[in-house]
């Protein structure tokens, strides 16, 4: 007999609101290089300066008007905020990085049933572990994300400062994995091997590997398939599901097949990625492998229902 479908919850375990004034001017330049990068290979030119007068400014949405409005209409349950800190890469912006924090905390409080909202720091901060504990504790902020492929290694010394006091305050913990599109961002330092170090050195830290890693997901799944605390989000995926949806489903299934079903967060990277694809289209994909997904190629409820969102509230001890 055929499983009967239940109803999922969806959480967006990976989601980066956007200011203006969040970040420098750099870094809304290396999201114009991505845009154009990612357009060529879909056979798309476009003006750089069209691409930052158009598409840039709609990602903006400071006070997550646009963000709650598409959660209700749209039946996502809950987002995971992942807040951003390029300070090194590219100077400090307009507003500061606590500025930015408490925006986060902010929005969190308005909306307790919908927005998780994460701390950040680049490790590399004076006193950055100091500054992810207040963080914590007087914002009420419930995780940690770091991006280092601005330029720091997971496994370094300075990044364990601030990941022993995570692990003290028993934090889950995102890191983006993989190859980024545009300059300066470094890939070598999105390599998800260093993620053994930190996973053996933090047995009982959870750790989600933002993007499945992208070009290295291979090796990101072997080394969690042996790294029991490792976990993955599918977020940035949504070009290959839409121009290949079968290349998807078979590293969707790898990644099932090895880490577990128990492993795998759904996740969009939006705003950044919504001009292609919304989040409930993206979730739609998920939600219909059962029925959907290429021959010989199969996918469970069950499954689809810990992707969606029984995994991200897990690890989040959401009800």
């Amino acid at each position: 007999m055929p499983e009967e479908k239940g109803v999922e919850m969806i959480i967006d375990a990976h989601y980066h609101l956007a200011a203006r004034e969040w970040y420098s001017e750099g870094w809304w330049q290396t999201v114009n290089g991505m845009y154009i990068n990612g357009m060529r290979n879909l056979g798309i030119e476009m003006p750089p300066e069209m691409v930052m007068e158009t598409m840039i400014p709609a990602l903006w949405d400071p006070e997550g008007e646009a963000l709650i409005n598409d959660m209700e209409t749209n039946g996502i349950d809950k987002t995971v905020l992942l807040p951003m800190d390029f300070w090194l890469m590219y100077g400090e912006p307009e507003v500061s990085l606590e500025g930015q924090l408490k925006a986060f905390s902010d929005l969190q409080s308005k909306h307790p049933d919908k927005i998780i909202a994460y701390a950040t720091v680049d490790a590399r901060r004076p006193n950055a572990a100091d500054f992810l504990v207040h963080a914590i504790k007087e914002w009420g902020l419930k995780g940690l994300n770091l991006y280092p492929q601005t330029g720091f290694f997971m496994n370094d010394a300075v990044t364990y400062k601030v990941l022993e006091k995570a692990y003290e305050l028993g934090l889950p913990v995102t890191c983006h994995t993989g190859q980024f599109g545009a300059v300066p961002l470094r890939a070598k330092y999105g390599d998800p091997i260093h993620l053994d170090d930190v996973t053996q050195e933090f047995p009982n830290m959870i750790i989600t590997a933002g993007h499945m890693a992208f070009g290295w997901h291979e090796q990101l799944f072997y080394t969690a398939g042996l790294r029991y605390n490792i976990m993955t989000d599918i977020s940035a995926w949504q070009d290959v599901a839409h121009a290949n949806y079968l290349k998807f489903c078979k590293v969707l299934r790898h990644a099932l097949d090895r880490l577990g079903p128990h492993r795998v967060l759904f996740g969009t990277d939006n705003p950044y990625v919504s001009a292609l694809m919304s989040t409930r289209a993206y979730a739609d994909i998920i939600r219909d492998l059962p029925q959907k997904a290429p021959e010989g190629i199969t996918f469970t409820e069950a499954e689809v229902n810990a992707i969606l969102g029984e995994n991200a509230a897990r690890i989040l001890s959401l009800s």
